[in-house]
């Protein structure tokens, strides 16, 4: 299924995540309620845009702060969301399991650049060679996610029933999507508007406009001197290979050869990515908002994508 030209909103509308806080500090995994649920004198179709809309920040929230599971974290949130069945669902949440002990180097790797930047926010200075190292550091170990996953992504492959696996492949290309709508490098222009990341603490820190537009121009200017910019093509032909493999009745995850560096560089350019923005955010704040936004990175650094039920 094809959707480059889907908007953030009508995507995260479709996936349906089925985990509780995939935003880290929120519980909107839930599909948009039904006609029905909401009774007599709803606007349903006002109703699902509002949700859509919810769901979309949370989601993009969610991709923005997580990149150390690459692909492989797409297929563990998406696993169960796929319509199993009773009989199937034991096997599922063992194979769920398998693959979060598998990420955990990385997620522990990302966890450290979490409460790093935690702390330098709240100390008003980021300590930028220390973040920089383990940027470095979640890339490799990113890049070893798709080697120690494959057995369970095909264990997930040989439980799954073919219509189950192509709602899955969908579903992981929706994730593609939508993390690369929140981390793509045309998104920096944007992250002031309705969605953005500085239209996000803009509202949780309560940032005056003077803030908001040093904060604007500053990322900008970071973004615009970056080296290395992402280039999606990579993970669009993997993508692209996995989906025509994943739907095939005899699938191996291992003969995915561009897994690993495809996932080491999501992880290298989300992170450096989010590592920017908060040195930028940083110098503007008041000790007091800082405080607040050191407390939300850590949330997240606590956060474990995919375990929620």
């Amino acid at each position: 299924m094809n959707r480059s030209l889907w908007s953030a909103g009508a995507l995260a509308g479709w996936i349906t995540i089925g985990v509780a806080g995939v935003g880290c500090a929120s519980s909107t995994g839930a599909p948009p309620a039904t006609g029905a649920e909401q009774g007599e004198g709803a606007s349903p179709a006002g109703t699902v845009a509002q949700e859509d809309d919810e769901t979309s920040a949370d989601l993009k929230l969610h991709h923005r702060h997580h990149h150390h599971g690459g692909f492989a974290m797409f297929i563990l949130m998406a696993a169960d969301t796929v319509g199993v069945t009773p009989e199937q669902q034991a096997a599922v949440d063992k194979i769920k399991a398998d693959l979060h002990a598998k990420m955990g180097p990385a997620h522990e790797a990302e966890k450290a650049l979490l409460n790093t930047l935690a702390d330098g926010v709240a100390a008003g200075t980021i300590d930028k060679a220390k973040v920089d190292a383990e940027v470095a550091q979640m890339a490799v170990v990113a890049g070893q996610v798709h080697a120690a996953t494959a057995d369970a992504v095909n264990q997930l492959h040989a439980v799954l029933r073919p219509e189950q696996r192509a709602a899955l492949v969908d579903k992981v290309e929706a994730h593609w999507m939508l993390w690369k709508n929140a981390n793509g490098d045309e998104a920096t222009e944007h992250e002031h508007e309705e969605g953005g990341r500085i239209a996000h603490i803009q509202k949780e820190l309560g940032l005056s406009q003077d803030q908001v537009d040093k904060i604007r121009a500053g990322y900008t200017a970071q973004m615009a001197s970056l080296q290395g910019k992402f280039d999606p093509a990579e993970a669009d032909a993997h993508m692209k290979a996995f989906g025509s493999a994943f739907v095939a009745d005899q699938f191996d995850a291992k003969a995915l050869t561009m897994a690993d560096a495809t996932n080491a560089h999501m992880a290298t350019w989300g992170a450096t990515r989010m590592v920017r923005f908060y040195e930028t955010v940083t110098p503007t704040l008041t000790p007091e908002q800082r405080t607040k936004l050191a407390d939300m990175i850590r949330q997240h650094a606590t956060h474990q994508p995919g375990q929620e039920k």
